[in-house]
């Protein structure tokens, strides 16, 4: 039986291998990482790395199930406010940038890698691809509910969500300045781009 000191080395090491495998996949590159770079930067043994993960494509998995799950276990306690579908948005878009100020690396890898990934590892069976659906599909809704109360542009949902998101990752991982996340900050950042709608 594993007591709870040998859980809690086991997931000291698997968070280890994480943060070593986000470094790698940044310097390196997905397809030119290699689980001898990641046991390395781990500071590990190889078989260590290869008793928590079979392959890299396995970290890829832990990783972005890990990263999606936590982001919407983060907005879900907001997202059911639909009165005000404006505030509840901005609200969940601030609390997603406080997790990206807190793990930029991490937040990096979440939201560029699947894109670049190779199909057998974007399927929908993995369990991030869920909480990622989950996610987008509840900011179109907000976005939705928000124009029928004309709190934002009369224009279709998808391509909305898809300048917005890119803003987003234009204020986060692209520039060198760090500006403070609040939400003050976010509500600025959603106004100044889509004007005054349903301002009271």
């Amino acid at each position: 039986m594993i007591s709870d000191r040998q859980t809690k080395e086991r997931e000291f090491r698997k968070e280890q291998i994480i943060k070593a495998a986000l470094s790698v996949f940044k310097n390196n590159g997905i397809e030119k990482a290699t689980m001898d770079e990641i046991a390395k930067e781990a500071d590990f043994g190889k078989a260590t790395l290869y008793y928590y993960f079979s392959s890299k494509e396995e970290i890829f998995i832990e990783i972005l199930n890990r990263g999606w799950k936590m982001i919407w276990e983060s907005i879900e306690p907001v997202i059911h406010d639909r009165d005000k579908p404006k505030d509840t948005f901005i609200d969940a878009l601030n609390i997603i940038g406080s997790l990206v100020r807190n793990n930029q690396s991490l937040f990096e890898f979440l939201f560029t890698v699947p894109q670049k990934m190779p199909n057998s590892l974007n399927e929908d069976a993995h369990d991030w691809k869920g909480f990622q659906r989950k996610m987008y599909g509840v900011f179109q809704g907000l976005l939705e509910d928000g124009m029928a109360k004309n709190q934002f542009p009369q224009m279709r949902s998808d391509i909305l969500m898809r300048a917005i998101g890119g803003l987003f990752h234009g204020l986060f991982f692209l520039g060198n300045e760090k500006k403070p996340m609040s939400r003050q900050t976010m509500e600025e950042f959603i106004t100044t781009f889509i004007g005054n709608y349903g301002t009271t």
